[in-house]
């Protein structure tokens, strides 16, 4: 089989540091000119710039089908790849063959014009794609129906909210029957709700035949929809193959689990955002290691800038193959309500029962929610920590297999004696508070 996409010594350099040129009148521009061979035979200083790779020396092929999830660090190359394949933007080196019409959605507002509502930007995005007008019609009532906009079909999209648009632009994207589906991130933006219904058109349209290339920080994500994962770092391809070899590499490359973690540079705008997390057992030092058999606890400092009426901090753990293991947030504890918070610095604690996670590495990710289902802030994986076995090899609790290790409470009866074997209360207490406005160190 051909493959769909192939790309050979790819390479994209830009220029950084350089000075924009001022706009010069006429006679400016002229005199420049007349001066510029005097310079040069006098030697005279040049204004330098730098140069970056953003991209060095790409190889590799993509079938047709296949659901490609592209991963790495911020700066990886990931976005300028992608505006690559759209012809948004052209390579420095080497070639990329595209064979198929290509539907992207690099950015919200990307392709579409603010002036005309979102009925006109459908058939504009649709004859940008080479659709005669009938192809698109057919799909209209499809496409506005997945985007839930039939109240504002006809309103200008630059009236739409940030949602909204997003919604109709990846309705738009996906449903005018590309052949290669190209996706940067802008799932993040959307409820999860959403991002739900998107993944799994997502592999609807791969289903159909045409290729998907996603881009997401969120590996949970790619793992619901992507079997093939590509590893850029620096520009360059560390890894291509299956997603969980892939993403296991990536999470172990360069990584140290600390159980600490601190912001660094805090958003300017953001109305709520954790500032730092720690994992502690049995003290106050952040631990990079716990032990299977103790609790111990997730410590998260944040900050509030400004009264909100619903602000809930919570965190999700994935383990290093990029499965969530569960997610939790401020709210499971029902003393914690309402979620009003007035401006200052919070701490919250989250207890985590002993035998609960697995002999693994875990990452976790704080986050905050300003409404439910809708994320204001996130930090993927920003802190490691490792669960260690302290169980004497050979005896029954050593080495369980599975993503998780409860040892759970049971129950052994001489006869079947049906409801009368009880069991006993499994019930653990802990005495810390899990929220307080006292302890502000992290």
């Amino acid at each position: 089989m051909k493959p769909i996409i192939r790309a050979e010594g790819l390479g994209k350099q830009f220029r950084i540091g350089a000075r924009r040129a001022p706009y010069l009148t006429l006679r400016e521009s002229l005199a420049g000119a007349i001066r510029a061979p005097v310079k040069l035979i006098r030697g005279g200083a040049r204004e330098s710039a730098s140069t970056i790779w953003a991209l060095r020396d790409l190889a590799f092929e993509i079938m047709p089908g296949e659901i490609v999830g592209i991963i790495g660090r911020n700066g990886a190359g990931k976005s300028t790849l992608l505006k690559i394949l759209s012809r948004i933007t052209e390579p420095t080196t080497g070639r990329v063959d595209v064979y198929g019409r290509v539907g992207s959605l690099l950015e919200v507002g990307t392709g579409f014009h603010p002036e005309l509502t979102g009925r006109e930007n459908i058939y504009l995005s649709g004859a940008i794609l080479g659709m005669r007008r009938r192809e698109i019609a057919r799909k209209f009532d499809e496409i506005v129906s997945f985007a839930e906009v039939e109240e504002f079909i006809d309103t200008p999209v630059k009236h739409y909210s940030s949602g909204m648009y997003l919604r109709l632009a990846f309705a738009v994207a996906a449903h005018l029957e590309p052949e290669i589906l190209l996706v940067d991130e802008v799932l993040a933006v959307g409820d999860y709700g959403f991002q739900q219904k998107c993944i799994k058109k997502a592999g609807q349209v791969a289903g159909d035949g045409s290729t998907v290339l996603l881009v997401s920080h969120n590996l949970a994500v790619l793992g619901d929809i992507a079997r093939t994962a590509l590893w850029l770092d620096k520009g360059e391809i560390q890894q291509i193959g299956p997603l969980s070899s892939v993403i296991k590499s990536y999470l172990s490359s360069g990584r140290i689990a600390s159980g600490e973690w601190r912001l660094e540079c805090a958003p300017e705008t953001t109305a709520a955002y954790v500032s730092g997390v720690k994992v502690r057992q049995g003290g106050s030092i952040s631990r990079a290691e716990v032990m299977i058999d103790q609790p111990f606890e997730i410590k998260l400092t944040y900050i509030v800038r400004r009264t909100m009426v619903f602000c809930r901090v919570g965190i999700l753990l994935s383990n290093s193959m990029g499965t969530v293991i569960f997610s939790t947030a401020e709210a499971d504890d029902e003393s914690i309500s309402p979620l009003e918070k007035e401006p200052g610095q919070y701490t919250a604690r989250c207890i985590v029962p002993g035998w609960l996670l697995a002999h693994d590495t875990y990452y976790l990710t704080p986050h905050i929610d300003d409404a439910p289902l809708h994320r204001l802030f996130t930090a993927e994986q920003a802190c490691s920590f490792t669960v260690v076995e302290n169980a004497p090899r050979g005896t029954a609790h050593y080495g369980r297999p599975g993503i998780i290790a409860p040892k759970l409470t049971w129950s052994v009866c001489t006869k079947d004696v049906g409801d009368e074997c009880h069991l006993p209360s499994a019930r653990t207490e802990f005495s810390e508070a899990p929220y307080c406005r006292e302890d502000m160190s992290i």
